[in-house]
């Protein structure tokens, strides 16, 4: 389930990474350069691990507390070598899955530009139409408008018409 989640998330970040500007190369470039920083840092952390371990162990040394204190140092020890697996598997893995994710950017620009040219044609087919429609519509108001216009000019010219009195 977590790779699930993971994969998608990698995808949805492909997508978002292509419109922010990115090409798949790129992507692959990051993720490379991501598990050479796990690498080293997983290097690091196992270094800072021992020394701290050693320095454990040799202030213990001699006292009441040396075995809790080489447990510790060991504790340290082993705890850095086992982050530095982690962290090596996991930059493995990155570079594992960076070259699908580039794959993955890359076909997501080539839908996404051949929507933008399908939804292109299609908004200006639309724009033709409402272009069309606007002027027949136009058309229809200003016919209505004059034969309005006629009759209220007819009801005008019947008002001012003296009316005959046949009484006179």
């Amino acid at each position: 389930m977590r790779l699930h989640r993971r994969m998608a998330a990698l995808l949805g970040s492909a997508l978002a990474l292509f419109v922010w500007g990115c090409t798949g190369e790129q992507v692959e470039e990051g993720g490379d350069a991501t598990a050479r920083g796990l690498d080293k840092g997983g290097s690091a952390i196992e270094s800072a691990g021992k020394a701290a371990g050693h320095k454990i162990t040799d202030a213990g040394a001699g006292t009441k507390l040396e075995g809790a204190a080489k447990a510790t140092g060991k504790a340290l020890e082993t705890g850095g070598e086992k982050t530095h697996e982690l962290l090596d598997k996991a930059g493995d893995k990155i570079k594992e899955v960076a070259p699908n994710v580039g794959k993955a950017v890359d076909n997501a620009g080539e839908k996404i530009k051949d929507l933008e040219s399908k939804a292109g044609d299609k908004l200006k087919d639309a724009g033709a139409k409402i272009k069309e429609g606007a002027k027949d519509l136009g058309n229809k108001v200003k016919e209505e408008f004059k034969d309005l216009k006629d009759k209220a000019s007819k009801a005008l010219d019947k008002d001012k018409t003296p009316a005959t009195d046949k009484n006179y």
